[in-house]
């Protein structure tokens, strides 16, 4: 670069500074949404790897879905001759009840008298990295176990002992005191303080304390209820576990110095395969917090490169209009000798510092947000994790890096285009001003016949294909997905062409339409379509925002729908799990005689995959699963269910919205054979199986044979109890099944009941889908905000281009004002004019916006979530009226001052 391309690109930034404002924030925005987004993303990151201990409790952490054989507690006692220390933590939801000592006739009725709970149970030693925080501040295993005092006469507290150990095992004589630490939202559902009996299952806790910080549990937008901690010992007594029941079991390890972690990983893989257990290292803490903020930061950042791309509009647009009020300079130039080649380096030279610098803003602008991003994802994210990211942040390199680059990246890209057009300037424009027409602007021809010009003109070409590649590889770097980077490019490009035909149509029809009567309207009209309007470019920037807003919208509001007000009206309220079969007859009576009606009973067995078509599903399988896994995050791999854990029935008639694609069902009452099994078909699509193609179950290691006899289609959005897998009646003969019962009651019966059943088997879990719906609605409505807040950045670019737009064409809109006002015009009638242009502007922008998100809305629901789309006219008006009044606002913010010149300072002036 010479030192006359420097010393011009600074003497015409310096000059027109105010002109390259826009092109600037252009730029800051996005790269500060990109910057904001990743920073944060990678201080999560950076805090996991670095308290994965802490966040799993351990070295090594074996995960069941079922209790541990004696032969896996075999290899357990065997690690302690190694001086490796176990501890058993156990998870499972469960129901709990309040106890008082004597009734409370004050008691408030809006309290509830029972309480779905996410129960954990723990031994001494839990855990062995990180604090469980409580108050008041006492160790855990005294809170536990409390003393004697605080039972209130009981006889002995009870210890934190492994169930590894006889002594561990069954320790509920009658008097034993047992403790609970819970969720303060439990104290606030229930009515209940410390101090307050608790029952769970046969057995009644005393709450201790409050937990404030659980570093390990499981991170995870959804849950079934508030936190309850308590011992083994009292999990024991409370005999909540049965034959079949649904429990996570966690066995925590922590190694001395001298035993390497992958090597005993290895080793008790192999030795707890019977188990189907999961070994996995603290290096794999928290998978699904990583891939829930893998997914969420590629997304929101996709959005950010949005807002960026729209700014690079804005780019292209003010480098356009600035080199319209540098022809004459140009044209000197050429005159003097400079060429094309030389000139238009110069003015890249400009823009690429000015991407530079703004680049530099957005990413200082980023690493400011980061005080915002913990507030957006506080849902999602664990709090002592956000904690621990708060005050232990540090700047991180690579989205810093990243930002900038993408920012200058854009820059090049969007003012390549419009600097291609000084090599049409001649030098003979410096004589011939007032007869030569402006080479950006139409000439009249047909458009393909400008179209043929183009394909005639490779640096055009060869640039158009540089930008379509830039962008494609700009979005597939922020994705981190080539499948995903060029489904976004794709879809953004057919956005832009869409609101741009759409614009460029309307302009035509405005055109040709009839002259208004009203001198204002008519002024407007002509101000969208005349040469050198920036009307077309503002409209497709702020439709884009509004388009990505909108869409979220709806999105958000349709699911709401889909699982609140438009599920189906025969859908239960209940579903009841864990009924053990000794159960059946006493809980269909209750149920009976509560409401009138019999519960629909479903039996169910849990099981693995042990062999498909003669060939084994082994743990190297599992593995694969994995690594697989990493590399495809986007959906369920086909070795997902190859691994997962299914829960088998026996059924003999079809169950309702299932259809058979394939085969026949067995008749009702039929004696078969052998066991024959029904496949849903996305499952046996990806298992490889067919008709006739043999299944081995692994149900709590006993293998189970069974031929496929048809392939079903399931509707799994009916609220009822699906299943991937039925047996035929008769195959599960003498598993160890439990039943799960669903009943549908009016809302005034739904907390008598559930107290009912809790009282009569305290084992049995009462899921409300009504509040399990409303739970999920409200991730859904903090997850859309989330991403809104990272969207609004589109459309303050939006609003930045359309902004630029205006100013640029500042001078022509002031000498038209001040023309106007020597003919005798007012000021407000100039005013109205331009209110009058802004809010067909906005209109335009909105309707095309509103529209476009309605069909991209509709694509997502139909493709990703199989939902029917239903129109939503609030969110669309809502939507379309902000976008006319901010469209409004920014015009009239933009161009206020004119309406306030003389006439007679800009005529002198000409």
């Amino acid at each position: 670069m010479t030192s006359f391309a420097i010393n011009m690109a600074w003497r015409e930034t310096r000059a027109a500074w105010r002109h390259f404002l826009y092109f600037f924030i252009c730029i800051a925005l996005g790269v500060g949404a990109l910057v904001g987004v990743g920073v944060f993303a990678a201080n999560v990151e950076r805090t996991v790897t670095r308290e994965a201990r802490a966040l799993m409790g351990g070295d090594v952490e074996i995960r069941l879905s079922r209790r541990m054989s004696e032969s896996g507690k075999s290899v357990l006692e065997g690690l302690a001759a190694r001086k490796v220390d176990v501890t058993h933590v156990s998870e499972l939801v469960a129901m709990a009840s309040r106890a008082e000592r004597e009734p409370d006739l004050h008691r408030n009725p809006s309290f509830n008298p029972t309480q779905i709970i996410e129960l954990k149970a723990v031994e001494g030693g839990y855990p062995f990295y990180g604090v469980v925080r409580t108050t008041p501040k006492q160790p855990l295993h005294d809170l536990l176990a409390p003393i004697a005092e605080v039972c209130q006469g009981s006889l002995t507290p009870a210890p934190l002992t492994s169930d590894l150990s006889p002594k561990g095992r069954g320790s509920s004589a009658e008097g034993t005191c047992y403790g609970a630490v819970v969720q303060e939202s439990l104290l606030i559902k229930m009515g209940l303080a410390v101090g307050d009996p608790l029952k769970i299952g046969q057995t009644v806790f005393t709450i201790t304390g409050v937990i404030r910080q659980e570093p390990d549990r499981a991170a995870t937008a959804f849950s079934l209820g508030p936190r309850v901690m308590i011992s083994q010992t009292g999990l024991a007594a409370a005999e909540l576990i049965k034959p079949g029941s649904r429990i996570r079991e966690r066995y925590l390890l922590r190694l001395p110095p001298d035993i390497a972690v992958q090597p005993l990983i290895g080793e008790l893989g192999g030795k707890l395969a019977g188990d189907s257990a999961r070994v996995s290292s603290y290096r794999e803490a928290q998978p699904q917090l990583r891939r829930f903020l893998e997914q969420l930061t590629r997304y929101l950042g996709l959005i950010g490169l949005t807002a960026l791309f729209v700014g690079g509009i804005g780019v292209a647009s003010t480098v356009h209009a600035f080199l319209k009020e540098k022809l004459k300079t140009i044209a000197i130039l050429k005159t003097v000798g400079a060429g094309s080649g030389t000139i238009v380096r110069t003015y890249l030279f400009q823009a690429l510092c000015l991407g530079f610098l703004g680049s530099l803003v957005g990413a200082a602008l980023g690493l400011s947000l980061q005080g915002l991003m913990p507030r957006l994802l506080a849902g999602f994210v664990p709090p002592d994790l956000l904690e621990f990211t708060a005050t232990r942040s540090a700047f991180s390199v690579l989205p810093f890096v990243k930002g900038l680059a993408l920012g200058v990246a854009t820059t090049l890209l969007f003012a390549v285009w419009p600097l291609l057009s000084i090599r049409d300037i001649r030098p003979a424009l410096v004589f011939r001003t007032r007869v030569t027409p402006v080479p950006a602007e139409s000439s009249g021809r047909p458009w393909w016949r400008d179209w043929r010009l183009l394909l005639a003109d490779r640096v055009r070409l060869f640039t158009a294909a540089s930008i379509a590649v830039g962008m494609a590889t700009s979005a597939i770097w922020q994705a981190g997905s080539v499948n995903i980077g060029l489904v976004f490019i794709g879809a953004l490009t057919a956005a832009v062409i869409i609101l741009y035909l759409a614009a460029a149509l309307l302009m035509t029809a405005l055109k040709r339409a009839p002259s208004p009567r009203s001198l204002a309207v008519r002024h407007a009209m002509g101000n969208l379509y005349r040469p050198g309007s920036q009307a077309v470019s503002v409209m497709v920037s702020v439709g884009i925002g509004v388009m990505i807003i909108v869409t979220i919208s709806l999105l958000e509001q349709a699911l709401v729908n889909q699982i609140g007000e438009s599920r189906p009206v025969d859908a239960p309220t209940f579903f009841f799990i864990d009924i053990q079969p000794d159960q059946r007859q006493a809980f269909q009576q209750l149920i009976q005689d509560r409401v009138g009606l019999r519960p629909e009973m479903t039996p169910l067995v849990r099981s693995r995959l042990h062999a498909v078509n003669g060939q084994p599903v082994t743990q190297n399988d599992e593995e694969r699963s994995e690594r697989e896994q990493e590399r495809d995050k986007e959906g369920r791999g086909k070795s997902w269910y190859f691994t997962r854990e299914y829960v088998l029935t026996f059924l003999d008639r079809l169950p309702k919205d299932n259809a058979l694609t394939k085969g026949e069902w067995w008749f009702h009452g039929e004696t078969l054979p052998h066991p024959l099994v029904s496949i849903e078909e996305e499952a046996a699509k990806n298992l490889g199986l067919d008709l006739g193609s043999m299944v081995e179950f692994d149900i709590q290691g006993t293998t189970l044979a069974a031929e496929v006899s048809s392939i079903r289609k399931v509707e799994w959005n009916n609220f009822s109890t699906n299943f991937y897998m039925i047996l035929s009646p008769g195959a599960l003969e003498g598993a160890p099944f439990t039943y799960v019962a669903t009943v549908r009651v009016a809302h005034e019966n739904e907390v008598p009941l559930q107290q009912a059943v809790v009282a009569a088997f305290p084992n049995v879990t009462a899921i409300n889908i009504r509040e399990v719906m409303e739970s999920f609605s409200r991730i859904l409505e903090h997850l859309s905000f989330a991403i809104r807040a990272v969207a609004l950045f589109c459309m303050l670019a939006g609003a930045i281009v359309m902004a630029a737009a205006l100013a640029t064409s500042r001078y022509r809109r002031l000498y038209e004002s001040v023309v106007f006002k020597a003919l005798g015009a007012t000021r407000n009638l100039i005013a109205g004019s331009f209110a009058v242009e802004y809010v067909l502007m906005g209109a335009v922008a909105g309707i095309i916006g509103v529209l476009l998100a309605s069909a991209l809305s509709w694509a997502v629901l139909h493709f990703f979530f199989d939902l029917t789309w239903t129109a939503q006219p609030g969110v669309l008006a809502v939507a379309f009226v902000l976008t006319v009044a901010l469209t409004l606002l920014v015009g009239f913010l933009t161009t206020f001052r004119i309406l306030g010149e003389r006439p007679l300072a800009i005529l002198r002036h000409e």
